[in-house]
């Protein structure tokens, strides 16, 4: 993997971009530093599997509205970008090759080869003791297989261009017609013609992934440059540690609100809602959940801490669910989690969670079990490769022993 070269982002505001940026023949891969990436080029299949699934966690951010993190592409349409499709794409192309079409077209009284099995179904004529068959069936090749087999080789030139050096691939010696806009629509056209009428599932994964590539090809684009990825990763992370430890979907019912009072006019206006990232209930307790995509994970520096207002913000969840949801809930617990490399840290530890203490407002009596915000560490690999996964009841589990043992201890360190 020459021209290859990876970079560890701190997540400070010069720097913070995560993902690729390919220009001419140097490779640049920005990936969050409490993330353990394996860059021992001997190790090319760990390598691939690291960047691999940090590219992944970009898709999420198509989710995200318009304040928060946007995908930073160099393709015109961003909502036709196709990451995703150009790893499938590659990998499909290295397991299976070439464009295939494994739809059999079956006609009858045509020439091509004949398909005895179907045809010795029908009724035969005897005639002077000789077996004729009227209706001969015949399998013949689809007209349209030759074009789709050039779509695919512009999909697998495309994709090997943009992601074949995590596979040590090279698209030089691939061979594709020339391709421009009016050819784009024609080639849009045919595959969504094709994808409606397949019945191979199979076939329709492979044409769906075929159109979202072309989709987002443009003939004005410079091959020279390419660029995937995020100007900031907190929105991101913050998502992943919802994914998996918060059990609440909708957070809309959870949100404090405030009302302002107009004089005169005598008029009730909104206020902003203060947002929760994650809430996690279980047995009556609610786990709040405060996602900080912190340094203090790799520097141990307490300026790398959350600060009093995030602290004020977690007290005032707290408050406004212990008052508002009586019977659904009794007692609450809240919680920073901050992201660090279990495997290469400063605190002598490799726990997937690493309680590391808690926080509280000097101008409360702290009397009541949401004033005090506990902080844990876990582990940033982790969050990155599990965070799509359908069970996360073991890393729950965890969470909640680790934060039950830490207010048990009532602030002992």
């Amino acid at each position: 993997m020459k021209n290859v070269y990876i970079h560890s982002v701190t997540g400070k505001l010069d720097d913070s971009f995560v993902g690729v940026k390919i220009k001419n023949d140097r490779i640049d891969f920005y990936y969050p530093e409490t993330y353990d990436l394996t860059s021992d080029e001997a190790s090319l299949k760990s390598f691939r599997n690291d960047v691999l699934s940090i590219l992944k966690t970009i898709s999420i951010a198509k989710s995200f509205d318009a304040s928060k993190a946007k995908i930073s592409t160099t393709l015109a349409k961003q909502d036709s970008f196709a990451m995703l499709s150009y790893l499938w794409i590659t990998n499909d192309f290295l397991k299976n090759g070439y464009y295939v079409n494994r739809e059999k077209v079956i006609k009858t009284n045509q020439r091509g080869k004949i398909d005895w099995k179907r045809t010795m179904r029908n009724q035969p004529i005897i005639s002077n003791g000789n077996i004729i068959y009227n209706n001969v069936i015949v399998q013949v090749r689809n007209d349209m297989d030759n074009i789709l087999v050039d779509i695919h080789k512009i999909c697998v030139k495309n994709s090997i261009d943009i992601i074949g050096w995590l596979f040590n691939l090279n698209s030089k010696m691939i061979e594709t017609k020339p391709f421009n806009e009016t050819l784009k629509k024609k080639y849009m056209r045919i595959l969504k013609m094709e994808i409606d009428k397949t019945f191979d599932d199979y076939k329709k994964t492979r044409l769906t992934h075929m159109l979202r590539v072309i989709a987002g090809m443009s003939d004005n684009i410079s091959d020279d440059e390419f660029v995937y990825g995020v100007d900031t990763y907190h929105d991101i992370y913050e998502k992943m540690v919802d994914s998996i430890f918060g059990n609440q979907k909708d957070l809309r019912e959870f949100y404090p609100k405030a009302s302002w009072y107009i004089r005169d006019v005598y008029r009730k206006e909104p206020s902003s809602e203060l947002r929760p990232d994650s809430i996690l209930i279980k047995d009556k307790t609610a786990y709040i959940l405060d996602s900080k995509y912190y340094r203090f994970g790799t520097t141990g520096n307490s300026n790398d801490l959350p600060e009093t207002t995030s602290i004020q913000k977690q007290i005032t969840y707290g408050e406004y669910l212990k008052n508002n949801f009586k019977g659904r809930i009794d007692s609450v617990r809240n919680a920073f989690i901050l992201p660090y490399n279990m495997n290469n840290n400063k605190f002598n530890t490799n726990e997937l969670i690493h309680y590391i203490g808690f926080s509280k407002a000097e101008w409360k009596r702290n009397e009541e079990d949401h004033e005090r915000v506990y902080a844990f560490l876990v582990d940033m690999k982790h969050i990155i490769n599990h965070w799509n996964k359908c069970n996360h009841q073991d890393d729950v589990d965890n969470l909640i022993f680790q934060i039950e043992e830490a207010v048990s201890k009532q602030g002992i360190v």
